[in-house]
């Protein structure tokens, strides 16, 4: 298996990794990541990737995690700022559940009304776009697609890939 067939290689940018290696002291020169412990070194250029399956799987063993998943689930947690697109909703709307956090994870169901505004229902509470307090809270949420069991699933794409 390859790591882009991971549902956490989704979305993953090269930014993404060059952020946690960052946030990890690991230091840029030259094209290259180096290590903390200035033992490793990871290629960031024209011939070699940070997206690379070599690359990340070494970046794994490297910094101590299990395995190339665990990785991915630290630098791309899977949950996406803001309400998602209209085209995302509409696509996942035959499941229509998603995964909410602001304070806490919820799950969520969306749902149109009849003037076309969006609803977010989460347990007993209902939030509409169209309402200005509502879309604020929204707007601060994180989102992802899940199954109806709560279990993240992969988010819409186009017919080219593109996430929506």
């Amino acid at each position: 298996m390859t790591i882009d067939e991971l549902d956490e290689s989704q979305g993953l940018t090269t930014e993404m990794v060059r952020e946690w290696l960052t946030a990890q002291n690991a230091t840029f020169r030259n094209g290259h990541w180096t290590h903390p412990n200035g033992k490793y070194r990871y290629k960031d250029g024209k011939y070699g990737g940070l997206l690379r399956s070599l690359t990340l799987s070494q970046i794994a063993a490297d910094f101590g995690k299990a395995n190339e998943q665990a990785l991915l689930r630290e630098i791309n947690p899977r949950m996406r700022k803001g309400m998602p697109s209209r085209a995302a909703l509409e696509a996942h709307r035959e499941n229509g559940d998603w995964v909410v956090f602001r304070n806490v994870l919820h799950a969520v169901r969306f749902v149109w009304t009849v003037c076309d505004a969006v609803q977010m229902v989460s347990g007993f509470e209902v939030f509409r776009s169209d309402n200005p307090e509502d879309a604020a809270m929204i707007a601060e949420c994180s989102f992802w697609p899940c199954d109806e069991h709560g279990n993240k699933v992969r988010w819409p794409t186009d017919a080219e890939g593109k996430m929506l």
